[in-house]
């Protein structure tokens, strides 16, 4: 049995996968919703499926651990090993178009173990008997939400008759990030040694242990992704910076102090050698963020392009060994948790909304415990979508929406003030 090291991104999902109870494992898993053309047939699918793993390495990857508990990769070689392992764990079966909600919570909530077989599964969806839809199911060891966007462009060209040869892979990068990545590696541990000395440290009376209450939010801005796009410009910052900025001032405001821990994440694709590799690259990068880089007081203009640079600096360190910052972080363990950050949003050029709407705003209890604390996402993609999980001692419902109120009213304004009606 030939086998290889974990990539760094591998590694840091199965750190947190050992920190995950057996019976939340499923929140590991990525799912996602992929319409199939027109005339497609099931065999279409599973083929198109089978060349999808032997394009990518990580679909068809299994994991062994080893004696000093880390995993390593062991990939099938052979095309017809592949493609009789894809039929017998990624086909998960069919389901009727009118079960499609349940079908998700099932296939999501059924954890992967990756020990014993291939990282992902497909459920095919029929319409009146015709295949409609795929729910694809990840294990987020094999992909991040970047690398399945890639996933799904390579399974409509594989299923529209494209020949396409094997891709670059976590196998590759593992073996890079062993030799001449090595230096990258320790600039970051030394990056992140560095933000967690210098972060604000837990208050004395800070109440561990207290029940927590889980609340999270979903804020539709109606803000069409052109305008804020064409706001950002107008800043010389990017749109990740810009939000990242207005997040960090809504907590100066809410919370009433100046300087802030904060958690962006990488998705590490800003070379070619990395921009197309299905498997999870995706790590959390620490910055600190304070009044004076991100001033509530000045307009946003005026503050986003120092955000913008401290965000830039922090990305460029976006590749660290996991065991590295479990140390770095029980060397400072009163460092504040910080807040997370997390930007989804697609380029300029995409469809959209015609005109702004009505700011909406929807609670909810979320139905994953772990995790970050506080987490923002920031998805666009016709239009702004703030998304926010908290789990944290002193945050409560009341407290969420005065945050969204000043994150609605920052964006309001800055859209206003930088574009044309």
């Amino acid at each position: 049995m030939e086998t290889y090291p974990a990539t760094v991104g591998q590694l840091s999902v199965w750190r947190d996968l050992e920190k995950i109870p057996d019976e939340r494992r499923w929140e590991a898993n990525l799912q996602f919703l992929w319409d199939l053309p027109a005339g497609t047939t099931a065999e279409h699918v599973w083929d198109a499926l089978a060349r999808l793993a032997n394009r990518h390495g990580s679909l068809r990857t299994r994991y062994v651990v080893d004696e000093q508990g880390f995993p390593r990769q062991w990939p099938l070689k052979d095309a017809g090993d592949t493609e009789a392992a894809v039929h017998d764990q990624v086909r998960a079966g069919t389901a009727g178009l009118d079960e499609q909600a349940e079908a998700q919570q099932r296939e999501l909530r059924t954890a992967i173990n990756v020990t014993e077989r291939l990282p992902w599964r497909a459920l095919l969806l029929l319409d009146d008997g015709r295949p409609a839809r795929l729910v694809v199911t990840v294990q987020h060891m094999a992909a991040d939400g970047a690398a399945a966007l890639i996933m799904r462009e390579d399974f409509l060209r594989l299923l529209a008759g494209e020949e396409l040869p094997a891709a670059r892979g976590p196998l590759e990068v593992a073996l890079e990030q062993q030799g001449a990545g090595g230096s990258r590696l320790r600039n970051a541990e030394r990056h992140w040694r560095r933000t967690l000395a210098a972060a604000p440290r837990l208050a004395a009376d800070d109440p561990a242990g207290v029940e927590r209450e889980r609340v999270g939010a979903t804020l539709r801005t109606g803000i069409p992704m052109p305008r804020a796009h064409a706001a950002a410009a107008v800043t010389g910052a990017s749109l990740s910076s810009v939000l990242l900025a207005v997040y960090h001032r809504a907590l100066c405001t809410v919370t009433a102090e100046p300087v802030h821990l904060m958690f962006s994440m990488s998705n590490n694709r800003y070379d070619d050698g990395q921009a197309t590799v299905v498997t999870s690259l995706n790590q959390w990068v620490p910055l600190l963020l304070d009044a004076e880089v991100s001033d509530p007081a000045a307009p946003l203009v005026e503050v986003a392009g120092k955000v913008h640079w401290k965000h830039f600096s922090a990305l460029k360190h976006g590749v660290c060994s996991p065991d590295a910052i479990v140390a770095a972080r029980a060397e400072h363990a009163d460092a504040d948790p910080g807040y997370y950050y997390n930007p989804m949003l697609a380029p300029p050029g995409f469809p959209s909304l015609d005109a702004p709407a009505p700011s909406t705003v929807e609670f909810y209890e979320p139905a994953r415990v772990t995790g970050p604390g506080f987490y923002l996402i920031a998805r666009g993609l016709t239009s702004l979508e703030l998304e926010l999980r908290v789990n944290r001692p002193g945050w409560n419902r009341a407290r969420l929406e005065a945050f969204l109120d000043k994150l609605t009213s920052e964006l309001t304004t800055t859209v206003k003030s930088t574009t044309r009606p």
